[in-house]
């Protein structure tokens, strides 16, 4: 039996950080715009491995969203011992994926790698450069499934009809250049206390479509709107440590 398809899906699952998604584009230009931290939206997290001191974060998380001419911008910044990861993603109004970039860093400020992605609506774009050459993927989306990469998804969860039982199937696309499907379902509505402080929260549950261990993810989003992500709760990879990440503040 070839395990290699099954050894790219488990590969993929690194990418499910946090979390803890249209138009046309010429090839790799002009993607997506650097945002700053003074937009509408503006929120601090802390992320530890579970049973370790929430006071001892190991990484520091700085999320920003902004809107303009009807579309979405969205920035991530991720700060750890290791490195510096910067995710900048644009959607739509409704939170769908249009295009995003991701650039790694060490902590001597010298770039570890850079991709992007970008759809024509028919198919997903994953232009990655490496050290040493530049490689490009291309990914056919389904017709039953929207798109969402990185922290797109949370924004396009914000319009999930969460009063309702439904489930919605989403394709996930990794900067690396992996896909694959998760599930999301709401499964109940939760009090939750971070160190921001105490938010009423819908319980959401992503389901990663991998064959026997299904991994799940957790993420609690606020029951009043914007729906903003309070806590997420799951594992960076197959054989990683769970991870808790929780907001400390917001704008």
């Amino acid at each position: 039996m070839d395990q290699k398809p099954l050894l790219k899906e488990l590969l993929f699952y690194l990418f499910l950080l946090l979390i803890l998604s249209n138009t046309n584009l010429a090839l790799g230009e002009g993607i997506v715009r650097h945002l700053s931290f003074s937009d509408r939206e503006k929120y601090h997290y802390h992320a530890v491995p579970s049973g370790e001191k929430i006071d001892q974060p190991k990484e520091f998380i700085e999320v920003g969203l902004s809107g303009s001419r009807g579309d979405l911008e969205y920035m991530e910044k991720i700060s750890s011992s290791e490195s510096i990861e910067t995710i900048s993603i644009k959607m739509n109004k409704e939170g769908r994926f249009i295009s995003g970039l991701r650039h790694v860093s060490n902590q001597q400020d010298e770039r570890v790698s850079e991709e992007r992605i970008w759809t024509d609506e028919k198919r997903v774009y994953v232009k990655r450069d490496l050290e040493r050459a530049s490689r490009l993927k291309q990914i056919d989306i389904p017709t039953d499934k929207a798109v969402a990469v990185n922290g797109s998804l949370l924004i396009l969860l914000r319009s999930f009809p969460f009063k309702e039982d439904e489930k919605w199937n989403i394709l996930m696309v990794d900067f690396s250049g992996y896909s694959i499907t998760v599930a999301v379902r709401q499964s109940g509505i939760e009090n939750i206390i971070v160190p921001a402080g105490k938010f009423e929260c819908y319980r959401m549950q992503v389901v990663v479509g991998l064959p026997i261990i299904k991994p799940t993810l957790i993420y609690w989003l606020t029951t009043d709107k914007p729906h903003f992500l309070v806590k997420n709760i799951g594992k960076r990879g197959p054989f990683t440590s769970t991870y808790v990440t929780t907001l400390v503040s917001k704008e």
